[in-house]
């Protein structure tokens, strides 16, 4: 059963036609209520905390957005308004634990509850990716576990696969992808890492790369440290190891998931498509009834957001050092030399805004180091204690983009990452840019050599 407390004197009433008789959750973006439609049928109601006009057309979006995906993997959405005064969506309540407290409570899942979550989730995640949607932060805490069987739920970050804008990374750390903390944009391969590190916990009891009191050590291990995947059973062992290789391209495709798991004389994909004996291949419909049989998933859209486990979690705590972006496309730029103009020691200081880990910002004394003619170079961020070797990667007027490589994997105050600057020649000082997990790292260096 959901825990629900009562109304706060700041809470509304009644929203629209639904009267709100409790809560059940808090997060970043706004409240959720449960609620009763006229007839006393129980929903639940999101309310968006913010309503600038930024904020109502990115949730116009995202309920457009989620009603693409395949009506067998989603729960209803009654009701939804962008204008009122405080947008809300309604959907139907869903009775029944996160897969986090449930575990919390009485211990990983064995036999056919691990199976039916396993095919049930894979299927729910197929239909996402099928609507052209990156779900961003799949992790046991929206994963409900409903008396119809599990529903992967909170599309309140959801963002589609091609809307073309860079984003901060999203998602809970200990089951986000090293891409994803590198600062990448999120891609359904993302979403099949955090599958899997969601299968490792239902399995375990602990998520893939342990609890630690720091996203250092957390990121550490993601980025560079085999999965831990002990206790998980044969069944799921080698698929899981799949699902968190580094390189996403290794990683099968949501699709794969649902049609091994399903059938388990399938092999692993060929460009994409599972390959099936012929004489057990199945066609679409096939898999979807064959995934009903086991308690068919739904995903609820843009209402659960983490109801269940609103605290942070051990291994969650989050203290950071300089944060990465993007990697740059494989093999651009390579070779390319240091213009005369960028050559010499710059040094400054570079800070982080307040963010992730760091509620007042940090900032360093950075020396960056180049020279003309020459493709590489190295810098010193001096406070994080962290040195890297820089790649320059294109040069575009003035403006020199690099790739860091950490010389040493932990600094002075946590994790020493690698990723890309941006560095623009502006009255004969340089501005320093790098855009990360904890926001934009910025700066200006002066020539010092």
């Amino acid at each position: 059963m959901v825990a629900v407390s009562p109304l706060g004197p700041d809470d509304p009433h009644e929203v629209g036609r639904w009267r709100l008789t409790g809560r059940l959750g808090e997060g970043g973006q706004g409240v959720v209520y449960l609620a009763e439609d006229p007839a006393g049928r129980r929903v639940a109601v999101k309310t968006l905390k913010t309503a600038d006009p930024e904020a109502r057309a990115r949730f116009a979006r995202e309920m457009e957005a989620a009603r693409r995906v395949a009506p067998f993997c989603t729960a209803a959405v009654l009701d939804c308004s962008a204008d009122a005064a405080r947008p809300y969506v309604v959907s139907e309540f869903v009775d029944g634990p996160s897969l986090q407290r449930r575990v919390a409570e009485r211990g990983p899942l064995r036999d056919g509850d691990l199976e039916r979550l396993a095919v049930n989730t894979a299927s729910a995640l197929a239909a996402i990716h099928g609507a052209g949607i990156v779900h961003r932060d799949l992790k046991p805490a929206n994963v409900l576990l409903g008396p119809d069987g599990p529903r992967v739920v909170d599309f309140g970050i959801a963002r589609e696969v091609d809307a073309g804008t860079r984003t901060r990374p999203a998602g809970t750390p200990s089951y986000s992808a090293p891409e994803s903390l590198a600062g990448r944009p999120p891609t359904p391969a993302s979403d099949v890492f955090a599958w899997a590190g969601t299968m490792v916990y239902a399995a375990t009891g602990r998520p893939p790369f342990g609890r630690f009191d720091r996203m250092s050590d957390v990121m550490r291990r993601i980025a560079h440290e085999h999965p831990d995947l002990g206790g998980v059973p044969p069944f799921l062992h080698g698929l899981l190891a799949e699902c968190l290789d580094k390189d996403p391209a290794r990683r099968p495709t949501a699709r794969d998931l649902m049609v091994r798991l399903v059938d388990p004389s399938a092999v692993p994909s060929i460009g994409g498509e599972p390959t099936v004996p012929s004489r057990r291949r199945a066609g679409r419909g096939a898999l979807i009834a064959a995934g009903a049989g086991l308690a068919v998933v739904a995903a609820t859209a843009g209402i659960w957001f983490a109801v269940n486990d609103q605290r942070d979690r051990p291994g969650e705590n989050v203290t950071t050092t300089r944060t990465a972006s993007p990697d740059p496309t494989p093999g651009a730029g390579g070779g390319t030399k240091v213009p005369a103009a960028f050559a010499g020691t710059w040094t400054g200081t570079i800070a982080q805004p307040p963010g992730l880990g760091a509620p007042n910002g940090t900032s360093t004394d950075a020396t960056v180091v180049l020279r003309a003619g020459e493709s590489r170079g190295e810098s010193v961020y001096r406070a994080w204690g962290c040195t890297d070797t820089l790649q320059v990667t294109a040069v575009d007027g003035d403006t020199l983009r690099i790739q860091e490589t950490p010389n040493n994997t932990h600094g002075t105050t946590g994790f020493c990452l690698g990723g890309s600057l941006t560095l623009r020649l502006v009255d004969g000082r340089l501005r320093y840019e790098s855009e990360g997990l904890g926001g934009t790292t910025s700066g200006t260096l002066g020539r010092s050599g």
